[in-house]
């Protein structure tokens, strides 16, 4: 009986764990996708970063594609850390069940032995044969028969449980050696995680001093991109209320024509049941919106934020820094409206989307017209690489005539 109950607290354990393990599996399975990720964010910022290491001097992208590098290295130490934590659970959990498991597997050998001494001194020291012919009577002859068949299938039974017991045990004490292994791999990762990051920082410092060297330059340079998204602001709002004027007087005149109200004035575009439907779907996407290329990271975000110091910029939309000659995509079904030269952003693709507008800005060249539709991920063209050898789009999204965070929209990768 005291056996049995011992058994049962022990495969509560087992069993205890083993729910665990699955929610263990799940957890590092996640975390080594989102290690792959930010590995391939790594090399991403390391190929942009080599790109505008060809030119002379620093630059402020090639400080953006440092400190894209560095954010994904400290994410990808934290992730290694959350993944040493599991593994220190896992492994506790299973020393539990080892430590449980070598406790019943001595208290069943010592029951066993228990259960050879207890029948040894009922015989006496007799044989099996002697004790039974010693019976006084048949009846007794057949009750000694049946009670020795019944203590060998018991003594049987308890070494069973001592077989399972101790596979059982190896087995757990296997798992443990194999979990200290992994352990010592992401103990190893996270060192050599470590020393990329102080190198990457270190480059960072050496690349703020030379920036320091150059900073009335750099100034000029923020100065005049603070006028370009000025004017680019300004024009793709008046853009986008000529588009809603242009809406306005098509719906208007369709109106005459079947004798039907007109909504009054507003700063909304007027969509047909076609245009609805694909402004919903738009609008369904945030947040899965694809990214405008399919590699790169955000160097500058919307809104006003810091760009350099104490100087900061006002955005419209965000700028994606990128490798030389990436191809620019539509980032949702939609039609194109406006394909246009501004200078400081170079060529500019405008699509919309039912009562959604994307804008794409600072193309080498431009591979749409107007009023062509285009499929998400059908090419616009190609982005511009800049005197310093940095490649970065610049990226809008408007809701009618208001301006939209892009980062919200996007996936996040």
């Amino acid at each position: 009986m005291y056996a049995n109950s011992r058994g049962v607290g022990l495969w509560l354990v087992v069993i205890f764990c083993l729910m665990l393990a699955p929610a263990w599996a799940q957890s590092k399975a996640e975390l080594e996708k989102k290690k792959q990720e930010n590995l391939r964010k790594i090399k991403e910022a390391e190929n942009i970063l080599a790109q505008t290491r060809n030119q002379k001097r620093s630059t402020l992208g090639e400080l953006s594609a440092l400190e894209a590098q560095i954010s994904a290295s400290q994410e990808l130490t934290r992730l290694i850390s959350r993944e040493l934590n599991i593994l220190d659970s896992e492994i506790g959990e299973l020393g539990m069940v080892v430590n449980a498991l070598e406790r019943d597997l001595g208290q069943l050998k010592k029951e066993y032995a228990s259960m050879v001494y207890n029948a040894y001194k009922a015989h006496k020291g007799y044989s099996h044969l002697t004790f039974l012919f010693s019976a006084p009577t048949f009846n007794q002859l057949v009750m000694r028969m049946k009670w020795l068949e019944q203590y060998k299938e018991a003594r049987q039974v308890q070494l069973e449980h001592i077989r399972k017991v101790q596979d059982l045990l190896g087995s757990q004490q296997a798992q443990v050696k194999s979990k200290r292994q992994e352990q010592q791999v992401l103990l190893d990762e996270q060192v050599a995680q470590n020393q990329n990051l102080l190198a990457l920082q270190q480059q960072q410092s050496k690349t703020i001093a030379k920036l320091s060297d150059q900073e009335k330059k750099i100034q000029q340079d923020i100065a005049q991109r603070r006028k370009d998204l000025q004017q680019m602001e300004a024009l793709i709002a008046k853009l986008v209320r000529e588009e809603i004027e242009r809406a306005r007087r098509e719906a208007e005149e369709e109106a005459k024509k079947t004798k039907t109200a007109t909504a009054s004035a507003s700063v909304a575009v007027p969509l047909t049941p076609e245009a609805t439907a694909l402004g919903n779907s738009f609008e369904g996407a945030r947040s899965r919106l694809l990214w405008p290329v399919t590699s790169g990271f955000v160097s500058n975000r919307f809104g006003e934020h810091q760009v350099y110091k104490q100087v900061k910029l006002e955005n419209s939309g965000v700028e994606i820094q990128t490798k030389e000659n990436e191809q620019v995509r539509s980032v949702f079904d939609g039609q194109v409206r406006r394909v246009f030269f501004m200078p400081g952003m170079n060529n500019v693709v405008m699509i919309q989307h039912g009562q959604y507008f994307t804008v794409y800005a600072r193309l080498k060249d431009v591979s749409v017209k107007p009023l062509q539709k285009v499929k998400a991920k059908e090419a616009l063209g190609t982005v511009y690489t800049n005197k310093d050898g940095v490649s970065e789009l610049h990226f809008e999204i408007w809701k009618n005539d208001q301006k939209l965070d892009p980062e919200h929209w996007l996936y996040k990768n």
